[in-house]
């Protein structure tokens, strides 16, 4: 079994431990009395609004549980209670319960009580590899929503802070609401945190009160149509066992189905399931095989070209041994008649699909496939990597093809799908490769299997023998959704790949760190925690550090990213230039021996460009050679040959009277080695025109 599907058969449910090699940062303070540390905005875990039609569904459709028929008894107001003043001395509850139960609404729910406005509610994106309680912020006025229902334990370190994060968010005036499975919060007697147990709704009455706010005219639709010829009674979808989630989807198909069209809902709502089964038990006999691998073309290339689709379906068909008839494009029924067959629709830019009026088919007819026919699912994988192979029927539309494998991975047996995914990294094509990296960056932001992915991507980051292929495949997912959903748990990755010895997969590092750090948005954080990484006492992160750090600094391009570093560097607000990031990050590599000659170059392009400005480049070089000692290294930058145009050797005789000034004003010996004529002879050189 390949590394990738190990990964889902054993860790579905991510660990808190961090993984072996990670560099965990231990919160000050001791285990009785944690102090939550100081962070600076960025350091914080993102945050995500929630929409308005949700708040609006919290406000006026929330249903209460069964037996809550008192008010002070009922569960939102036990939390409310523990929350809102004078009786609250928390500000930090925990709701625990199953998945899908709707304990987001109730948290919401909650929150809306204790005052906190909707412009002010935020769920937390869950950048990290291990909890923290150091990056939850405690924003005055504000209420948080953290859900840790994915992680089968927490650490006691995330215990033991949420002493310090609560007396915070008490001070504050700020609102967390943490969301756990029953067995994963067990904090013992790490942390004093009101706990309430989350009792589910009845799933009817939640699609009652839903469908009631979004379309009032479709309640008969979940009520008994005994004088409505043809019409089905939707409420009998749901049991005891349908969540409150379910539920909710129900009344939205319900609100948003076509007039009358209630057997689509019905079907939809279970997943096509009998639909499909009568479909495929109609066309089973040989001659439908055709029919079959049409369908499944279509599901897969949903709203493609009919002329790639049904050229995708003949390859299928091949594949599993049929035999086209003779005569080509001239031979079978015309395009319409197939359509009729599978029941899909041609779009306006002549497009097939089973989606446009049926709504998750296509899902549905992958899902049922995959699961109906187990022995298929390596042909269906092995046809997937042929047709979008570079000259294959379906090359152009290799993202989408990516995504659909991924809903294949969530699923039952979803390990094959990962397990190919290893083929097609080690393979020598490169379109298989990232096909590879499609379904790897697809599948590291699931809410499910994500997890798994995640921690896949960290050990392949640090294999022993890791392969090019494998170093670019990991850089390439990171620089994508994941960088950009989840930048720290890519940073921690691009570390491990940019600090090995041999450099694998080098330039796609490179091109990642380029691409996280182009977004105004992550700049911040991409730049400080490299700089971090250089300025570390391990020598393996602070060789990731500084190679990381010397790609911010490159000039090459027509709109270099430098310059919008450099420019960010003169314009914001914040420390001195001389305790600033980006000139700590140069400081850091210029006295990293090993790529100190790498800096002394970078510095001179920076001289030397008249796309710097003056002050810019003049001054950031002098905070970078202040404090050390004018070496060989130093002393060539500044007096050298490496000045190459007229900008560059003005500024370096800038630099240098402002490093090495006057005899009466120059700073103690110990700063400099140079004597009072050594120092003449070289401002003389520095003004002479290079040869």
């Amino acid at each position: 079994m390949s590394a990738a599907a190990e990964h889902v058969e054993k860790q579905i449910r991510q660990e808190a431990e961090a993984a072996e090699n990670a560099v965990i940062t231990q919160v000050a303070g001791d285990y009785e009395e944690h102090h939550h540390r100081y962070v600076r905005g960025w350091e914080f875990l993102g945050t995500v609004d929630v929409d308005a039609d949700e708040i609006r569904m919290v406000d006026h459709a929330y249903v209460h549980a069964e037996g809550e028929s008192v008010v002070g008894d009922r569960q939102v107001a036990r939390a409310v209670r523990q929350l809102k003043p004078p009786t609250g001395q928390h500000n930090v509850i925990v709701l625990t319960g199953s998945a899908g139960t709707g304990r987001r609404t109730t948290a919401l729910r909650v929150l809306r009580e204790v005052g906190v406005a909707p412009k002010n509610l935020k769920c937390f994106a869950l950048d990290w590899d291990r909890p923290r309680t150091e990056q939850l912020p405690a924003t005055p006025q504000y209420g948080f929503v953290l859900d840790l229902s994915d992680y089968s334990s927490l650490p006691e370190d995330f215990y033991q802070g949420l002493g310090g994060y609560q007396k915070e968010a008490l001070t504050a005036g700020a609102y967390l609401v943490i969301l756990a499975t029953p067995t994963t919060w067990r904090p013992r007697n790490l942390a004093n945190i009101p706990r309430i147990e989350h009792a589910a709704p009845p799933a009817l009455s939640v699609a009652r009160s839903h469908l009631k706010h979004l379309k009032a005219e479709r309640m008969p639709w979940l009520d008994d149509p005994t004088d409505t010829p043809g019409a089905i009674n939707l409420a009998k979808l749901m049991t005891s066992a349908t969540s409150p989630d379910d539920a909710v989807w129900l009344a939205e198909l319900i609100a948003e189905a076509d007039d009358e069209i209630q057997s689509a809902v019905k079907e939809e709502f279970e997943g096509w399931q009998g639909h499909l089964l009568t479909w495929f038990k109609d066309h089973d006999e040989p001659e439908h095989l055709r029919d079959r691998a049409l369908l499944i073309a279509t599901a897969l290339l949903d709203g493609r070209p009919g002329e790639v689709v049904m050229a995708a379906a003949d390859q299928l068909f091949k594949q599993v041994k049929g035999k086209l008839p003779p005569g080509g494009a001239l031979a079978g029924p015309d395009l319409e008649t197939r359509l009729e067959d599978i029941e899909a629709d041609r779009t306006e830019d002549d497009g097939l699909s089973l989606s446009a009026v049926r709504h998750g088919l296509d899902e549905a007819v992958l899902s049922h496939v995959w699961v109906q026919r187990p022995h298929l699912r390596s042909e269906l994988l092995r046809w997937a990597s042929q047709i979008t192979a570079p000259k294959g029927v379906a090359a152009r539309y290799r993202a989408q093809v990516a995504t659909a494998l991924t809903h294949l991975a969530t699923g039952p047996g979803g390990h094959a799908v990962l397990r190919i995914v290893d083929q097609w990294i080690a393979s020598e094509v490169d379109a298989q490769r990232r096909l590879a990296a499609g379904v790897l960056e697809s599948t590291a932001t699931h809410p499910g299997i994500g997890v798994a992915v995640r921690k896949y991507l960290y050990e392949a980051a640090g294999q022993r023998n890791l392969s090019e292929a494998l170093a670019r495949t990991v850089a390439e997912v990171c620089a994508g959704r994941l960088g950009h959903e989840y930048p720290r748990v890519a940073l921690t990755r691009l570390r491990i790949l940019a600090g090995r010895a041999d450099q694998r997969g080098a330039p796609a590092v490179a091109q990642a760190v380029r691409d996280l750090a182009a977004e105004p948005r992550l700049r911040p954080l991409v730049l400080s925690e490299i700089v971090g990484w250089a300025e570390s006492d391990d020598l393996t992160i602070r060789e990731a550090g500084t190679r990381a750090f010397l790609v911010l600094t490159e000039l090459a391009g027509d709109t270099p990213l430098a310059l919008a570093l450099a420019e960010d560097l003169f314009t914001e607000d914040g420390p001195g230039l001389a305790d600033h990031v980006f000139v700590r990050g140069w400081r850091a590599t210029w006295r990293h021996e090993p790529l100190a000659d790498a800096a002394k170059k970078s510095l001179a392009t920076w001289l030397d460009s008249p796309s710097v400005p003056d002050d810019h480049a003049v001054d950031v070089t002098v905070e970078v050679l202040n404090g050390s000692t004018i070496d060989a290294r130093a002393a060539d930058l500044l007096v050298g040959g490496s000045a190459t145009t007229p900008e560059g050797r003005a500024r370096r005789v800038k630099v240098f009277n402002r490093i090495l000034p006057p005899v009466a004003e120059q700073a103690p010996p110990s700063q400099s080695t140079a004597t009072p004529d050594e120092q003449a002879s070289a401002e003389e050189e520095l003004a002479e025109p290079a040869a």
